[in-house]
């Protein structure tokens, strides 16, 4: 955005000793919005969890680990974005990072209709649920479309997989070889956390190393009962899963870095 001098119409019609003066307010706040909206679009690295995801993404390019990035539930698209720009930055540091030879994609998974309905027990009896925070609908955000172009910005087209639907339907449509190294998980409930980490264990989709971020992970007053946490301890049991605890995704996550599990 330049700085407009010129007057325009509607400022034409004010007295000429007002105009500079209105004219410099419509500058400014000209200004200001512009400085929201790349505030929006570009995520302050400086906050614990996005500074936390980026580094995430440093680990798997730097440290080799194969297979591409994925993240489930993208809300207001900011995380993706996150992803997207230091996957950028990464590729030029470690461009021989994966080993299949290819640049990695972004896969991002969400049903853009919000959050589906509560079926599953552990989600019925959930605070989160029980009090309307997480009820059908909730959390809908950026659509596919706008998703696309904020993420295309900085990725090429090819690179940026968008799957629109529910989690246990659009995993199913993935390729056979397809690999994570990284898997952001938003997805607030657990029957849908479920969706997701059982079939990506069971397919063997989850990489040596891979590294896993869980958002809600302290949703629900923290409660082992419940939502991710609960999906997560049931596929450890399930698939055997080594794992390390890699500490705090922000005030509300917990990531994980995975060593090895049957399949």
């Amino acid at each position: 955005m330049r700085v407009n001098w010129n007057p325009g119409k509607r400022i034409e019609t004010l007295p000429k000793f007002l105009q500079p003066l209105v004219i410099l307010i419509r500058n400014i706040l000209l200004s200001v919005g512009l400085l929201r909206r790349l505030k929006a679009e570009r995520p302050d690295l400086r906050i614990g969890s996005y500074k936390s995801l980026a580094l995430g993404v440093d680990y798997v390019y730097g440290c080799a680990v194969n297979g591409d990035i994925a993240e489930f539930g993208t809300m207001t698209g900011a995380t993706a974005f996150v992803l997207a720009r230091e996957m950028t930055k990464a590729a030029y540091m470690y461009p021989a990072s994966d080993p299949r030879g290819r640049p990695k994609k972004l896969y991002l998974f969400d049903s853009f209709q919000g959050l589906p309905e509560s079926d599953a027990s552990p989600d019925i009896g959930s605070p989160h649920v029980m009090d309307g925070t997480w009820s059908a609908g909730t959390c809908r955000g950026i659509s596919k479309e706008d998703l696309g172009k904020k993420c295309g910005n900085l990725l090429s087209v090819d690179r940026v997989i968008v799957c629109d639907g529910w989690f246990k339907d659009t995993l199913t449509k993935l390729d056979d070889d397809t690999r994570f190294s990284l898997i952001h998980i938003d997805c607030d409930l657990y029957q849908s956390t479920m969706d997701v980490l059982d079939f990506s264990f069971r397919k063997g989709i989850v990489e040596e190393g891979a590294a896993i971020f869980f958002d809600d992970w302290n949703s629900n007053k923290a409660s082992p009962k419940y939502g991710e946490r609960k999906a997560w301890a049931e596929v450890v049991e399930r698939f055997s899963i080594e794992y390390s605890d890699w500490g705090e995704y922000g005030h509300m996550g917990r990531k994980f870095i995975v060593h090895s599990y049957r399949n």
